[in-house]
């Protein structure tokens, strides 16, 4: 086997995180056309898709290599329990604790963000680590 085939590859989580809280951005700017509060409440449903997510990537990519492929597991159950939880209690904390919202601001943002993951998937490339 050859060298390059043995290096262990990953993900650059910063340069999707970066994109991601650019793609937000705009979105929310773009809202800011039809209103403030549309804009603001774009913005949170960006921030209660983005924030589960970089908890996520964080946790699952803690570990890497054969060695650690128990803990790898172990870590990608409990943290995708706990993104969805935390999704959960964005959505609940927003409808409950912000008044007015601009409803589908908030939620067409959060579908936006859903769809640029699936599609930076398969744009970012993994990069063999030093």
């Amino acid at each position: 086997m050859t060298r390059s085939k043995k290096a262990i590859m990953h993900l650059p989580l910063l340069k999707w995180l970066v994109i991601e809280m650019a793609a937000l951005v705009t979105v929310s700017l773009l809202w800011l056309f039809e209103s403030r509060l549309a804009g603001y409440s774009a913005f949170i449903g960006g921030l209660i898709f983005v924030i589960p997510n970089a908890y996520f990537a964080h946790r699952m990519y803690r570990y890497q290599g054969a060695r650690h492929a128990r803990l790898m597991v172990g870590n990608m159950f409990r943290a995708e329990g706990v993104k969805l939880a935390l999704t959960a209690v964005g959505f609940a904390a927003v409808f409950i604790l912000m008044e007015p919202v601009h409803v589908p601001a908030l939620l067409f943002t959060f579908a936006v963000m859903v769809v640029l993951s699936g599609v930076l998937r398969f744009l970012i490339q993994p990069q063999r680590q030093l």
